[in-house]
């Protein structure tokens, strides 16, 4: 069942790349400054928790590589081990060519290693039906196996609403209190964080 849901997401995603190239709309960001401000509440989180220059990150479901691009621009992409990983064959084929010397790159969603950060930014925003609680099941189970990589934290935002719902466009949104409550009861420590500029795209942050 899952392995079919990862087949779809992966056809998609590689059709709005070989059509729309390496910009945001190709990962459904709705701009680069939106996708810019989440990687920095990550890139903060990151480094609130460890104060060490070399830090080791997974970047589950890296697109076409721009938070390698955010990191380069903050001048911290020499100082960090960096590892991405896509279901789409087409945007792992392009940051193989475009960061050969910035970061190792991968076809999947789960690494066979560990790493002291795994970020996950807008990641598990879309999903190929309209089953929300095949989402949940989807989603619950890739926590669950990503937190087995991590040494230090699991960082991952959602979009967030009153109302659960996936949108015609494929478009998830969640309750903030369900994916803390199930942090917490799974994993432990969670910090929840919001930005006043993307109120609805909420942050968790669950340290080992």
């Amino acid at each position: 069942m899952f392995r079919s849901i990862d087949s779809k997401i992966a056809d998609i995603y590689n059709q709005r790349f070989l059509r729309l190239g390496p910009a945001p709309e190709a990962s459904m960001w709705f701009s680069k400054k939106r996708q810019f401000t989440r990687f920095d509440i990550i890139f903060n989180e990151i480094n609130l928790l460890t104060k060490h220059n070399k830090k080791s990150i997974i970047d589950i479901g890296c697109g076409y590589g721009s938070f390698l691009e955010f990191l380069s621009e903050r001048g911290a992409d020499g100082i960090w081990s960096y590892y991405g990983y896509d279901l789409s064959t087409e945007v792992i084929k392009f940051c193989k060519e475009k960061y050969s010397n910035g970061g190792e790159f991968y076809t999947g969603s789960f690494p066979d290693f560990k790493a002291e950060f795994i970020i996950m930014s807008g990641t598990y925003n879309f999903f190929p039906t309209k089953d929300y609680d095949h989402w949940r099941l989807y989603f619950y189970r890739s926590l669950r196996k990503l937190w087995s990589k991590t040494t230090c934290a699991m960082i991952f935002n959602l979009q967030t609403s009153d109302q659960e719902k996936i949108t015609d466009g494929g478009i998830v949104y969640t309750a903030k209190e369900e994916i803390e409550n199930f942090c917490k009861s799974n994993f432990g420590n969670v910090k929840v964080v919001i930005n006043p500029i993307i109120p609805q795209d909420v942050t968790f942050v669950i340290r080992k």
